[in-house]
């Protein structure tokens, strides 16, 4: 979603998120839930307004947020449960921490608008520390090439990335796959459940 869109979405998005019965950022919880131990840092990126990492917090994690926008920003820092907020553009920023710095790293419901996924994950992996966790969502697609543009009826295109492309990020990263499910989300009639998203969780080997 374009920068100025996310600004606009900001003081309703909790809202938006239920209207649609979008509830990715509690299965990112729920599968992340038995590999994660209080006092560990774990960092989201793309924050939002903190609906996939403030249950992290509420068992004791170390949250650190990155998002483009700064009204998300805005939003998530108003419920006071994360220990740092910084602006991040994810596709030209570097991630804005040491190496090994995080036990745990999450992206729920940002990876569908970006293209190439290398640079993230070749910073996820560098920030990361061995036996921690990426739990992440995609839009996936079929077909062998690494990711296709598809149009929206929002007027916002995204990207679905390839099973394929995913194992091959995996291998060149030193990351397991755990788990995967996949979602139904309701689409932008909020009615009819037409839109497929697959939720990744991954071992830092």
């Amino acid at each position: 979603m374009e920068k100025s869109a996310h600004n606009e979405f900001a003081n309703h998005y909790d809202d938006e998120v239920r209207a649609y019965d979008s509830y990715g950022h509690d299965v990112i919880f729920g599968m992340s839930f038995d590999y994660v131990k209080p006092d560990e840092k774990l960092l989201d990126i793309g924050i939002g307004t903190g609906l996939a990492s403030i249950k992290f917090s509420q068992i004791g994690l170390k949250v650190f947020g990155l998002d483009s926008s700064q009204d998300m920003l805005s939003a998530c820092e108003s419920k006071s449960f994360a220990e740092s907020l910084n602006l991040y553009d994810i596709s030209k920023d570097s991630i804005p921490f040491e190496d090994q710095f995080f036990n745990h790293i999450i992206c729920c419901g940002v990876l569908h608008f970006v293209d190439d996924l290398e640079p993230l994950f070749s910073e996820v992996k560098r920030v990361s520390r061995k036996g921690g966790i990426f739990a992440f969502s995609i839009s996936p697609h079929s077909g062998n090439t690494h990711f296709i543009k598809e149009s929206t009826k929002w007027g916002i295109p995204i990207f679905k990335h390839s099973p394929r492309y995913i194992n091959e990020l995996f291998e060149s990263y030193g990351l397991d796959l755990l788990k995967e499910q996949r979602l139904l989300i309701k689409g932008a009639d909020k009615i009819n459940y037409d839109m497929q998203f697959s939720i990744l969780l991954a071992k830092v080997k």
